[in-house]
Parts: C-alpha cells; sequence; structure tokens
C-alpha cells in the first residue's frame, strides 16, 4: 500500500459518517429539545421574577444536555444521574477551583475539567455538557463569580431537574422508553422473539469488559443491534424462504366449544401434536395439545391415567359442572403465531425458546392459513 492510498483512508475519517434513524426520529428529538429549552427557561424565568437574587434563569450547557435527553435517550450519558449528578459535581468543581484561582482563568479552567471527569467517573454520572457547566463556574465573569456556591443550586440544580422532568414526560409520551428498563427488570411476553443464535449474555458481559474503551451505547441497545445483525447475516445465508413456502395445509382446526371427546379424536388423526383453535372469524386464539388433556386430568399416578383421563373426557350431561367440557376450557393462551411472509429465520427462537412443535401461520389480518411443524422447518434448512 503507497502513501497515497495511506493518506487517502486517513482523511477518509474526518468525513462525517452517515446517521443512524428515520427522518421522523430526528423531528421528534428536534421538537423534543424545542420543548425542553422552552419550558425549562420559562418556568425558571418565572421563578426569576420573583426572586431577586436569581439574575440567570437558563445557562447554555443545557443547549448541549437537551441533545443527549433527546436525541439520544438510550446512551449511558443521558441517564438521570448522569444529567442532575454530573451538571451538580461540574458546578460544585467549577466553583471551587475558580474560587481558589482567581487570578488565573486558565489554570482554573483546566483543573475543573479535568476534576470533574474524574468525580463523574468516580460517581457514575458521566454527562459531557457537564464539561461546560464546569467552565461556565470559572468564564462566567463577576456576575457567576458573585453567586458563589449558590451557583450550584441556582440556575445549575434546577435547570437540570427542569430539563430531566420534561425529557422523561416527552420521551415516553412520543414512544421512547425513558429511562431505559435495566434488563433484570424486563419481563418478556409469551409471544415475544428471542434470538439465541451464536453469543448469550455472558458472552456480551465477558465482552464489554474486555473493551477496554467507554462505549457511548446502551447495553440493551447493543445487544439488539447484534442479534440483528446475526438475524440478517441468517437471512442472507438461508436465502428467501418465506413461511408460506414451507408450511402444512390446515387439515385440522377446532373452535372453543368443540367437546372434548371429539377435539381428542381429532388429535389422536392429527399428524402434529397440536391442534389451533380459532374463532368464527378464523384467528388463532390458542393451542390444543396432548399436554393440555394431562395437565387438567392431573393423575396421581401412572396408575390412574386412564381413569382420570376418560373422566375428563367425558361429558358431564349437567347444566353446571366444575371440570372442563369444551376445548376453550383446556386449551394453551396466548397463541403464538407467525406471519405468512415472514422468513424462516423467526421461526427458529419459537422452536428453541417456546418450546413449539406446531406454530400457527397467519395471513395479514391474523386469520389460519396454514400449520409448520419442526419437521417443516428442518426440511426446509436441509435442501
Amino acid at each position: 500500500m503507497d502513501w497515497k492510498t495511506r493518506l487517502f483512508q486517513y482523511l477518509q475519517r474526518f468525513w462525517p459518517q452517515a446517521m443512524t434513524g428515520g427522518w421522523a426520529e430526528k423531528y421528534r428529538a428536534a421538537v423534543g429539545a424545542l420543548c425542553g429549552i422552552l419550558f425549562t427557561g420559562l418556568i425558571a424565568q418565572y421563578a426569576v421574577n420573583h426572586d431577586p437574587v436569581a439574575t440567570f434563569f437558563l445557562i447554555a450547557p443545557m443547549g448541549a444536555s437537551s441533545v443527549l435527553l433527546f436525541a439520544l435517550p438510550s446512551s449511558p450519558l443521558a441517564q438521570p444521574w448522569s444529567i442532575v449528578g454530573g451538571n451538580i459535581i461540574a458546578a460544585l468543581t467549577g466553583v471551587s477551583f475558580a474560587l481558589l484561582f482567581p487570578h488565573n482563568v486558565s489554570l482554573a479552567a483546566g483543573l475543573a475539567a479535568m476534576f470533574s471527569i474524574i468525580f463523574m467517573f468516580a460517581l457514575r454520572c458521566v454527562h459531557p455538557p457537564s464539561g461546560a457547566v464546569a467552565l461556565t463556574a470559572v468564564l462566567g465573569g463577576p456576575a457567576i463569580h458573585a453567586l458563589g456556591y449558590h451557583f450550584v443550586l441556582w440556575p445549575v440544580a434546577v435547570n437540570s431537574f427542569l430539563l430531566l422532568a420534561i425529557a422523561l414526560i416527552y420521551n415516553n409520551l412520543t414512544g421512547r422508553t425513558y429511562p431505559p428498563a435495566a434488563a433484570s427488570e424486563k419481563t418478556a411476553s409469551p409471544t415475544q422473539m428471542h434470538y439465541q443464535f451464536g453469543f448469550r449474555e455472558e458472552d456480551l458481559n465477558a465482552a464489554l469488559q474486555q473493551f477496554d474503551q467507554i462505549i457511548d451505547i446502551n447495553r440493551d441497545n447493543l445487544k439488539q443491534l447484534l442479534e440483528q445483525t446475526e438475524l440478517n447475516a441468517y437471512k442472507r445465508k438461508l436465502g428467501e424462504i418465506q413461511c408460506y413456502k414451507i408450511m402444512s395445509p390446515v387439515t385440522f382446526a377446532l373452535d372453543y366449544g368443540h367437546r372434548l371427546e371429539d377435539a381428542w379424536e381429532k388429535l389422536r388423526q392429527c399428524p402434529y401434536p397440536a391442534i389451533p383453535v380459532v374463532n368464527k372469524a378464523n384467528r388463532v386464539i390458542g393451542l390444543l395439545s396432548h399436554d393440555d388433556f394431562m395437565r387438567h386430568a392431573k393423575p396421581e399416578s401412572f396408575a390412574h391415567v386412564e381413569s382420570r383421563f376418560k373422566q375428563l373426557i367425558r361429558r358431564s350431561h349437567r347444566t353446571h359442572s366444575t371440570q372442563p367440557e369444551v376445548v376453550g376450557q383446556i386449551m394453551s393462551t396466548p397463541a403464538v403465531t407467525i406471519q405468512h411472509d415472514a422468513h424462516i429465520v423467526h421461526i427458529i427462537p419459537l422452536i428453541t425458546t417456546h418450546a413449539l412443535h406446531v406454530i400457527p401461520v397467519v395471513d395479514d389480518e391474523k386469520r389460519l392459513v396454514g400449520i409448520l411443524s419442526q419437521t417443516d422447518v428442518i426440511n426446509a434448512l436441509y435442501r
């Protein structure tokens, strides 16, 4: 590689990279910054009119904070403790060095920036705009210096809490969970897909520990990005295989009011271990399998299986009964389904994570159009 090529590659690093996210998200962030700064300023200005001491109602670093809180709300640098803790720590540090070195502004500014970063790392509240807060305390001029440590409370702390409150309201109202839930707080729904192809949680944790740099991305977002990358790679390797190309036609289906005795006979004749249960609109509302019968038969021992099973499926011929009478009373819900035009790779987590042997295939209107079994998927993968 000659020097011209190396120079060209080096200069390419300075070229702006394409930003992720659509224009709707970018407009959402921009409007959020407008709301955040506008209402923070209005509320603080209203308070100034009633407090002759508070001559400053809005400081410039809040503009930088608004970029993080509204454009990058999932970033570790934009979390509630980051903005509040970071700004307060930086303000305390800046005021302290401004008082220690009143005649050497450059030294005070440099020390304020350095120790602000150290303290923010130590207290886990790194917030880049806080560096500007520290410099504001040093370089703000006589009016800022006259406030002394009062500058920490007003306007820094008040501005930070106001902007944070608006970010909490705006982000959550516009579809961005803020602050993002920790992994331990998340509960997966029965129909949620989990892709576990190449790496596990412990692999990601180990990689993050080995990567000796600060990563400006939420851990869960990083995990989703890696999973989506793997998903796209599998789609590319497997080719265009949609569910409708490999599914089997619907030969057996039940409704909610189907009698258990008749349903058991159909289940015995069905080539699959489960039969979809549909409503009058042919939308899947559940699955009936052998496990459902055994779960409701509740045999006390192997010797009691036959008697308890017969008791379950036998009709009581009563107007009121405590035992299940129809399919809808013992079927498994909610039903996990797959879109007819979904790629085959989306079926894998349903089979592996949810241990599903049969997956109903639905159309765009959620109506049952086919059945996919583990055998269908395996055959398609090995064609």
